[in-house]
């Protein structure tokens, strides 16, 4: 394994957090409505979400990118590795999210494997105290561009073991 992998994971701890924040607006529901094409009243309908909901919700897809961005930031902020990919991202809804609250995404480092280079995280995302969503998330920290060169077939970027 490279010296760069296992110098990089160092520098992260089992229970070091970290958090994101952002207001969930009207503009946000609407383009994400707009790239996955999901125009259900709940989100754009006011009358009809008031109806039902109370007022209008955040598509419930639209977290997990909050906490992809919680784990980007936080990865490449205190490892800046060779490179990183995203292996499974878990999440249960529990609460709404409703247009105009403001989430707060916290990823955790719950374990670290540097042999494998894998780095878990537990997920919550809350509207103050409200817990509206928790999961876990394992990120896979990848070998420098040089190893691949070195690997012979192994090289391939897809069997980045």
């Amino acid at each position: 394994m490279s010296d760069q992998v296992v110098e990089a994971m160092g520098r992260l701890t089992v229970g070091e957090s970290y958090t994101v924040r952002k207001t969930i607006s009207e503009s946000d529901v609407y383009l994400y409505a707009g790239i996955v094409g999901d125009f259900h009243p709940n989100h754009v309908d006011e009358e009809y979400a008031v109806k039902h909901l109370g007022r209008r919700v955040a598509h419930g897809a639209l977290l997990p990118g909050f906490v992809s961005r919680a784990t980007v930031d936080m990865i490449g902020e205190r490892l800046n590795p060779p490179g990183y990919a995203a292996q499974e991202f878990r999440l249960k809804m529990i609460s709404p999210v409703f247009i105009g609250d403001t989430i707060n995404t916290t990823v955790t480092v719950s374990g670290l494997d540097p042999e494998r280079r894998k780095v878990v995280m537990t997920t919550e995302i809350r509207v103050g105290d409200r817990l509206c969503a928790v999961g876990d998330t394992t990120v896979k920290i990848l070998r420098p561009v040089e190893e691949y060169a070195s690997a012979g077939s192994e090289g391939r970027v897809g069997s980045n073991r």
